[in-house]
């Protein structure tokens, strides 16, 4: 039987029992859905198959699970541990069977974005992954709790999760891709001009929702590349640059003695006070309003 092709990611949640514990709701972070689930001993209900590619990590069980899987028309018994993951590229049906409860990640990337990770021009199609079966990467694992962690905290930093994702598309080309691509290295940096541009857009827009994916087109590669040119040329990943700038805008509407601290978390690109006080805390070492104060 051929497996039936989930093309949405509300069909998905047709397949489990349980609503997700945090979720993207829908593909974000430039074609990127993150989905977390606890679920009890069970099985798929059919035989299914999507059009983007997915990483199913395993980050809680109380014991070793043991799971009949099929892949790609491989059958397997397997034990699976937690930092276990399974690679199911687009179109491939996959169906499981499990004897333990457990919290399971499922990390799907539309399939042009992982070509894009790389290479700017790039449309995804010529990129494959190999199906995997259980198999522990401790990179995919430190990188999914993060997103997770940024999906239970509610106040996403795009650019961060961004960067997140991007990591993760690159890895899984050079571990489970058909054919491993070549990196290209560089030690300069980003030109002066395209410095110039790229911290101009920042600091005209710290406001908003800043996107790595936005930056990298301005600087005219893709998103891999510019996030290491850009750490050479400042020191700093962009996430981390884009933090500091904001934090060095709040002090200056600190000084607006009546201004409410909320508004000027808001005013600098903060999801929210509490946002805010994190960051400032941790690069000031005291809070916005103890700062007020002294």
């Amino acid at each position: 039987m051929a497996p039936q092709l989930l093309s949405s990611k509300p069909q998905i949640d047709a397949i489990f029992t349980t609503p997700p514990l945090v979720s993207t709701e829908e593909f974000c972070w430039g074609g990127t859905y993150v989905d977390c689930r606890w679920e009890p001993p069970g099985e798929t209900p059919m035989k299914v198959a999507t059009p983007w590619h997915s990483i199913v990590l395993f980050t809680q069980l109380p014991d070793t699970a043991l799971a009949e899987r099929w892949i790609d028309g491989q059958f397997k018994v397997e034990p699976v541990h937690p930092g276990d993951i399974l690679v199911l590229p687009a179109h491939v049906g996959q169906r499981s069977r499990w004897n333990v409860p457990g919290e399971f990640m499922s990390l799907a990337f539309e399939p042009a974005v992982l070509g894009r990770s790389l290479d700017a021009a790039a449309d995804g199609t010529t990129v494959e992954l190999v199906p995997h079966f259980a198999t522990q990467d401790l990179l995919v694992l430190q990188l999914g709790l993060a997103l997770k962690r940024q999906l239970q905290l509610g106040n996403i930093d795009s650019l961060y999760a961004e960067s997140l994702t991007t990591t993760l598309a690159v890895h899984l080309l050079q571990t489970y891709a058909t054919r491993q691509p070549i990196l290209k290295t560089y030690s300069d940096g980003l030109s002066q001009t395209k410095l110039r541009r790229i911290l101009d857009y920042i600091h005209a827009h710290l406001d908003t929702d800043l996107r790595l994916a936005t930056l990298a087109d301005l600087a005219g590669m893709s998103a891999h590349y510019f996030s290491q040119l850009f750490k050479q040329s400042t020191g700093l990943a962009p996430h981390q640059y884009v933090i500091r700038c904001r934090v060095e805008r709040a002090k200056t509407l600190l000084a607006q003695p009546h201004a409410p601290i909320a508004d000027i978390a808001y005013q600098v690109g903060f999801a929210h006070q509490s946002h805010l006080n994190r960051h400032f805390k941790r690069l000031v070492g005291v809070t916005p309003g103890q700062w007020r104060r002294s």
